[in-house]
């Protein structure tokens, strides 16, 4: 506000610039909450393009961690601390970044870094889970230690440090982390689903009873947890329980419809039970959403394929199974190799050999293990995990922003800090800027009139059209508005709506030399040659300093209008202001052989081949000026160097002719004679071709 006061275009630039970097990185926070990964990612960035801070190379961090773009991460949360070494939060992120990649030593230092600066929870967990990746049990043991004397010791702090063992391989440790967590509070959310998964793990992938019990303990807590629901489906698909089954899969289906592995035992479910139709369905779905993703990601799918194969077989449509059949064995020799090598992998952290138990697909939690997270859902068991972004924003931008309030703050911004580069003659950004605040805020007033005049002056003529048509006819008043977007129809060719929209303002256009000629050219365009030679000489009477440019356009436009004398004196004034102007001496040239002067006009001609030796056309004229006054050998002379220039030119070669007979060169002009007929014969086709090719 008070760079707009002070009225400084550089001061009202620079304050704007800010706003929209501070309100472009607050709107990537609420896309990061709706997990639209690729839009905060691109918010952010344009963030970066306006004002460069550690605190937005964070946030863009943050976006790239969730996004599973460790890389990314690394290289913004770096650059963030190279700029802010004592930016706790930069540390942070690159460490758990660095833990995605599993470069757990580089981890350790980065996060080792964030806590000498800030004693976070968040570090001291992730610490011990680096820790935990580099083989130093003791030093974990002493972070998750660390970690309960900062959150306290509840049932959900357990269940976050037994997931930290349970995915290191260590399950004797994770068992005991998460019956703990049970002992201290039964009711802790998720501590019997992990209990359950890492018996499952330690007991080769064999269902025992209890694990049964503690997923269906789950349930009795959050009857619409996922993971508990989808196992004790797959459980009860293998043991042929198809009611049990189909109850716990139709509503792990509800809880998360883009899993194909879900579909895939209701398919299974479905086929065993004769619903041949049902298991159609099933499988189809399945099947569809597996298509853009990772084949080894999902290869008990071929499951799918084979049992949508046998489905039509048994009805006839061969065709197609045999294409699934074909599939299925791809994806079995894939499961042989890459399945084979996860599993020996997964048993070899836990300790259990490989043995015939069907392992299911487990997906990943959308969030990663969080202090924040576990502590919510542990106080408010069912909520929805949010992002770790809000402790970057926190310190960022005012709490309550929402994206109404936001996408007004960033169009007003946009608005002025265009309305700044527009009053500066910096139309390119003028232009990209208003389009940035039609983006954000399109009721902003005198938006649209402001764009379009942005466009013309960019030399996009039929966008200013489109934008100052209609507030010129809600605002006819507006008289720079319509002069601009008469220009505009003038710069499109549309002579008729040219003077129809710059006659309500005839008075202006008297004033302004561009206008004035844009109407005088588009009334002699449209017929009205009287009315052009009347705004052509009121305006040259209204202003008798016009610019160069004004005065050679003006006089053109005089020789069109046939009224050449007046051609004349316009290019005479040009060069009174501008004597080495060759334009103006090459157009009163031509005028002056139309007066029949040639002899003035050879001069002119001449003057301009001083200054512009190779100016073919000043050549040529002078040639036939030269013709025309009787000087036949300099004629030739001229002439034949342009039949050297433009040896096709059939112009030149009908003078050369008609130059070299009156000097009685018979032989040449024979020759001449000859060209000309060659070049006759060469463009007739080519013209009928273009009449033939040219609508009727």
């Amino acid at each position: 506000m008070a760079a707009r006061k002070s009225g400084e275009l550089g001061d009202i630039g620079l304050a704007s610039e800010k706003l929209i970097a501070l309100g472009l990185v607050d709107m990537a926070k609420l896309r990061l909450d709706e997990k639209a990964y690729e839009e905060a990612a691109k918010l952010c960035r344009e963030s970066l393009e306006f004002e460069d801070t550690p605190e937005t190379r964070v946030e863009l961090a943050i976006v790239s961690l969730y996004a599973k773009k460790p890389a990314e991460a690394v290289e913004q949360a770096s650059l963030a601390a190279e700029r802010d070494p004592r930016n706790a939060l930069a540390w942070n992120i690159k460490g758990e970044a660095l833990l995605q990649q599993e470069d757990y030593a580089g981890a350790a230092a980065a996060l080792s870094n964030s806590l000498e600066l800030k004693q976070d929870a968040e570090s001291v967990y992730a610490l011990g889970i680096a820790h935990l990746g580099i083989g130093e049990k003791q030093k974990a043991a002493g972070d998750f230690s660390q970690l309960l004397l900062l959150t306290g010791e509840h049932g959900w702090s357990l269940v976050l440090v037994g997931r930290a063992y349970r995915e290191a391989g260590m399950i004797a440790e994770a068992e005991s982390e998460f019956g703990s967590a049970l002992r201290l509070d039964p009711r802790t959310p998720e501590a019997h689903y992990y209990l359950a998964l890492t018996l499952l793990q330690s007991n080769a992938w064999n269902p025992t009873p209890e694990v049964k019990s503690h997923l269906r303990e789950e349930l009795k807590l959050n009857s619409r947890y996922f993971f508990a629901n989808y196992l004790l489906g797959f459980f009860a698909t293998n043991e042929r329980n198809y009611d049990e089954a189909g109850r716990y899969l139709q509503l792990a289906a509800k809880l998360n419809p883009s899993l194909p592995e879900v579909w895939l035992y209701l398919g299974l479910n479905a086929h065993d039970r004769g619903a041949n139709r049902l298991a159609e369905t099933y499988f189809r779905k399945a099947i569809a959403l597996t298509q853009n993703d990772i084949p080894t990601k999902h290869l008990s799918i071929r499951k799918a394929y084979f049992g949508l194969g046998r489905i039509l077989v048994s009805t006839g449509r061969k065709a197609e199974s045999d294409k699934l059949f074909q599939k299925a064995r791809e994806l079995q020799r894939e499961e042989q190799a890459e399945g084979q090598r996860r599993m020996a992998s997964e048993n070899a952290k836990s300790g259990a050999g490989v043995t015939g138990a069907s392992v299911p697909y487990i997906p990943q939690a959308d969030s990663r293990n969080s202090v924040a997270t576990a502590s919510r859902q542990g106080q408010n068991p069912g909520e929805e995990a949010r992002t770790v972004s809000r402790k970057a924003s926190d310190s960022q931008s005012p709490a309550g922003k929402g994206e109404e309030h936001l996408r007004a703050i960033l169009g007003s911004s946009f608005n002025d800090l265009a309305t700044a580069e527009a009053l500066q003659e910096k139309y390119d950004l003028a232009f990209r800027h208003y389009r940035e605040a039609e983006r954000w805020d399109s009721r902003i007033p005198n938006l649209q009139r402001n764009l379009g005049l942005a466009a013309f002056f960019v030399g996009k003529p039929a966008e200013a059209i489109r934008l100052l048509a209609r507030f010129v006819t809600e605002e006819p008043g507006d008289a720079h508005a319509r002069a601009v977007l008469a220009l505009s129809y003038f710069a499109a060719e549309d002579f008729a709506k040219t003077a129809q929209t710059i006659s309500p303002i005839a008075d202006r256009a008297i004033q302004d030399p561009q206008l004035g000629f844009a109407w005088a050219k588009s009334l002699a365009e449209t017929g009205n040659k009287s009315g052009a030679a009347h705004a052509l000489e009121t305006m040259e009477k209204a202003d008798s300093r016009l610019s160069v440019e004004s005065l050679i356009q003006f006089g053109r436009l005089w020789s069109e209008l046939g009224e050449i004398e007046r051609a004349a004196q316009s290019f005479r004034r040009t060069l009174l202001v501008d004597p080495a102007n060759a334009d103006a001496k090459f157009a009163l040239g031509i005028a002056l052989m139309r007066l029949s002067k040639q002899s003035e006009a050879a001069d002119l001609f001449l003057s301009v081949l001083v200054d512009h030796p190779d100016h073919v056309e000043a050549r040529y004229q002078l040639g036939r000026a030269l013709l025309q006054a009787g000087n036949f050998p300099e004629a030739i002379r001229n002439l034949e160097e342009v039949t050297r220039l433009q040896p096709a030119r059939l112009s030149v070669h009908l003078d050369l002719e008609a130059a070299y007979r009156k000097a009685g060169h018979t032989a040449e002009a024979d020759r001449e004679r000859l060209l000309c007929g060659a070049l006759k014969n060469r463009r007739r086709p080519a013209r009928e071709h273009e009449l033939k090719e040219s609508p009727m």
